[in-house]
């Protein structure tokens, strides 16, 4: 007589494709991942640590670099239409959120954005008058339209370690509002835009320098994306 393996729970995965591929339990959320999907959109939700948000930045991820290759027997593989496989960068804040100060955090800002764009061509060089913004964004400008998917993880942890300090807290929400400016002047070469966080800095102009962002913060029909009800 044949028994049924009972299969793992997911604890600590936050990674998509790694969970499909051991098997591991999976709360088929892809409907709702298709209904954002779809759409040439800027979204961000707030959500507590633990709720699943680096494993949804990563089925977006997987979704739009490989189609429906990770995503047999879910509601999705009826859903999704498109062929194309974008331009992925993913982005981890939580990366640099431990700096002594503003300079530092500005090194590291660098190194995050240089690494994470180079594999679709973007080199950053060091000179005079041109700042890491102003090299992106040139870079971005001669990006194919909807060619780019940019997923932001964490994007307040640099700013939560430094809430004690004011005076370093002003220097990386400038730094950091000024990456966001850049996605606002090319907000073409986007085809779609997903940040998560723990807080919501909403008082403090980072995302007013992007068009249109959609807060899925406290939106009804997106109440258990992430977590379970």
């Amino acid at each position: 007589m044949a028994i049924n393996q009972l299969r793992a729970l997911p604890l600590g995965t936050s990674d998509f494709i790694a969970l499909r591929m051991a098997n591991e339990i999976y709360v088929d959320k892809t409907e709702m991942v298709f209904s954002l999907a779809v759409n040439r959109g800027k979204y961000f939700l707030a959500r507590p640590r633990r709720f699943g948000k680096s494993l949804l930045i990563s089925t977006f991820e997987s979704l739009f670099k490989f189609g429906l290759r990770d995503f047999k027997g879910l509601a999705i593989e009826n859903l999704w239409k498109e062929n194309a496989a974008y331009n992925v960068v993913r982005l981890d804040f939580s990366e640099i959120k431990d700096f002594a100060d503003a300079e530092s955090f500005s090194e590291r800002l660098i190194s995050l954005l240089s690494r994470k764009f180079a594999p679709y061509g973007f080199c950053y060089e060091l000179l005079p008058f041109q700042t890491v913004s102003d090299q992106l964004s040139d870079w971005l400008t001669a990006r194919e339209k909807n060619s780019l998917v940019l997923l932001i993880d964490e994007y307040d942890a640099p700013l939560t370690s430094c809430l004690n300090n004011k005076t370093v807290f002003k220097e990386v929400r400038r730094a950091l509002s000024a990456f966001y400016s850049v996605l606002k002047s090319n907000e073409g070469a986007l085809r779609f835009a997903f940040i998560t966080g723990i807080t919501k800095f909403n008082r403090t102009s980072i995302f007013s320098e992007l068009n249109n962002l959609s807060d899925l913060s406290l939106d009804v029909e997106y109440g258990n994306l992430l977590g379970y009800t």
